[in-house]
C-alpha cells in the first residue's frame, strides 16, 4: 500500500512546462515557429493550411481567406496566385475553370468572362476578345461561330447579324 502511495506521487525531479513549451531532454524549450504547444509536453506541427508566425503559440492560425499553405510547419501562408481561387481556407489554390479568370493575387473567387469575351483555359489571367465571324456570351470557353445566313464582322461581340435578303456572307 505504501509503495503504491510512493508510486502515485510526483517526483521531485519531474518537471512541468508551460503551455507554449514543451519537455525535451528534461528541459523546458520554447516552442518553434510552424509548431504549436497546447499542453506544455507536446510539440505539435500545424497541419497544412494553418500556421505559425511566432515562437511559443499554443494553437495554430488559419490562413485567411485568399491565402493558402500546402507545406506542415509553416510559418505564414501565401497569397492565392493569379488564375486561381483560394477560398474557405483552402490548403490548395483552386484553378479558375474555363470561361473565368482572376487577374489579381489573393483571390478568394474567379470572375466570369464579360459579354463578348472567352477563355478556354483552367487558370487564366484574362479573357481573350471573341474574333470576327463568331459571338461570346457570359461564361464562353469558346467563341461560337455565327450560323450559315448570319455575320458578325467585329470583335467582342455577343450575337452575330442576319444576312440581308439576296446577300451571301463571305468567309475571310
Amino acid at each position: 500500500m505504501i509503495l503504491l502511495l510512493l508510486l502515485l506521487l510526483p517526483s521531485s525531479n519531474s518537471l512541468t512546462c508551460t503551455p507554449g513549451q514543451y519537455l525535451a531532454s528534461g528541459q523546458c524549450r520554447r516552442c518553434a515557429v510552424g509548431y504549436y504547444c497546447p499542453d506544455g509536453i507536446q510539440n505539435i506541427t500545424c497541419s497544412p493550411g494553418t500556421y505559425t508566425d511566432l515562437y511559443q503559440q499554443t494553437n495554430c492560425r488559419t490562413c485567411r481567406d485568399g491565402s493558402y499553405t500546402i507545406q506542415s510547419g509553416s510559418r505564414n501562408c501565401r497569397k492565392c496566385p493569379l488564375g486561381y481561387s483560394c477560398a474557405n481556407r483552402t490548403m490548395l489554390p483552386v484553378p479558375c475553370p474555363p470561361g473565368s479568370y482572376t487577374d489579381m493575387y489573393g483571390q478568394t473567387t474567379c470572375r466570369l468572362c464579360r459579354n463578348g469575351t472567352y477563355t478556354m483555359q483552367s487558370g487564366s489571367t484574362s479573357c481573350n476578345k471573341c474574333p470576327m465571324g463568331n459571338f461570346c456570351t457570359t461564361t464562353s470557353q469558346l467563341p461560337v461561330p455565327c450560323p450559315l445566313t448570319y455575320y458578325n464582322g467585329l470583335y467582342d461581340q455577343t450575337s452575330c447579324r442576319e444576312c440581308m435578303v439576296n446577300s451571301t456572307r463571305i468567309l475571310v
